[in-house]
């Protein structure tokens, strides 16, 4: 207890000592040091602990008794009423010194692995308050459990004055509370009219403001072929047929694209193609993603053959079988560049293999030096089904 005395003093001299609360502080500053100190050194005794806490707080009792007599001392001689002067012989002329006030007396406690020592030792007085460290009665320097206590409490009991309390702010008032609930109700409001304005909440169909596609129906342009002479009548549709066995395609059909010619067809971005073995032959396979532009493939026409149809009514044949067991609609263009385009032309596809045909004249005789390109789209749903192609032929005409 050596140590938490003198840390116990020491912070007293650098604090306010007059001040009853600062003391308090300081003494509970101590007890927080004993037992953190007793943690530290593993000891875990019931009967030492308590011990070591019923010497502290001797101790605390003994130093706060000194602190009050010190009050009192310096309080009293203020308040003793004035006595007459005495005359004073020469020889005690001379002014004797006060005494320093006697230290009350505490109870010196030992160390704390000394347990056999538990009941107190013979009171010790001082010089008081004002006598010097080297005057003082020390308790036995081999404690090494004080001592450590000590050296622990030291930074401990430094006590500082507290900072001031702050003013509590005041309470806001009824008009920032409802200037705060308008700015949450307008960004909700906000919130609500950008969900309702972006159709975020709207379906894929309702948020698709393109024109829909017309239904498939047949052209005036469209050839049946039914006849390769005459021009169809408005009555006939334009669903594929199959050619006459007998008559077939004649010598005079150029032959424009066939599966082996696989680098004759070029698909674009959304579309398609892969080489297949079918049950009467090998296919190309056109799997269209989009019924636009890009869900098509292009397959190209010789300028040799263009010339061949320069100036002329011509007929375009192509082989075709849808890619599953249901019938696909698909779309054919033709891209001739100076030679001139023509009208797209729309066909129902079927799971059996036929034949679409249709005518296109051009009125131009001057052909153009480059390939012309056909644009096939093979599912206008858009829905990533698709057409087997067998062969493109063109009929040039007379």
């Amino acid at each position: 207890m050596n140590g938490l005395e003198t840390a116990i003093r020491n912070a007293l001299e650098r604090s306010d000592r007059t001040n009853a609360e600062t003391r308090a502080r300081i003494y509970q500053s101590a007890r927080q040091a004993l037992e953190s100190g007793l943690r530290k050194q593993n000891i875990n005794d019931p009967e030492t602990i308590a011990q070591q806490r019923h010497r502290l707080e001797m101790l605390i009792h003994a130093i706060e008794q000194e602190e009050r007599g010190r009050l009192d001392h310096a309080v009293g001689p203020a308040e003793a009423p004035t006595r007459p002067a005495v005359a004073a012989t020469p020889a005690s002329s001379a002014v004797a010194p006060v005494a320093p006030p006697l230290a009350q007396p505490h109870e010196a406690v030992p160390p704390v692995g000394d347990t056999s020592r538990a009941s107190p030792r013979p009171a010790e007085t001082d010089e008081g308050l004002t006598a010097t460290r080297g005057q003082r009665t020390e308790p036995d320097a081999g404690q090494p459990a004080g001592q450590a206590l000590g050296e622990q409490v030291d930074h401990v009991l430094d006590v500082r004055a507290e900072p001031p309390m702050r003013q509590r702010k005041p309470r806001r008032g009824l008009f920032s509370r409802l200037f705060i609930l308008s700015i949450v109700v307008s960004t909700l409001g906000m919130g609500a009219w950008w969900i309702y304005t972006s159709g975020i909440m709207l379906s894929a169909s309702e948020r698709d403001t393109s024109v829909p596609n017309p239904p498939p129906r047949a052209e005036d342009e469209d050839f049946t072929g039914a006849d390769t002479a005459t021009q169809p009548t408005p009555e006939s549709t334009a669903a594929p047929r199959t050619l006459d066995a007998q008559s077939g395609f004649s010598e005079s059909w150029i032959e424009v694209f066939e599966p082996k010619q696989i680098s004759a067809i070029r698909p674009r971005g959304n579309a398609l193609v892969d080489v297949v073995a079918a049950s009467d032959g090998t296919a190309i396979q056109i799997v269209s993603r989009s019924a636009d532009a890009d869900g098509s493939v292009e397959i190209t026409v010789p300028a040799e053959v263009l010339r061949e149809m320069a100036g002329r009514t011509s007929t375009i044949a192509l082989t075709l079988q849808s890619a599953d067991d249901k019938p696909v609609q698909i779309s054919v263009t033709c891209e001739f560049g100076r030679l001139g385009d023509c009208a797209r032309h729309r066909f129902t596809v079927n799971p059996e293999r036929s034949d679409v045909l249709f005518r296109v004249s051009f009125e131009r005789a001057m052909a153009p030096g480059t390939p012309g390109r056909l644009l096939l789209n093979g599912d206008l749903s858009g829905a990533g089904r698709g057409v087997r192609l067998y062969s493109v032929r063109i009929l040039p005409g007379e």
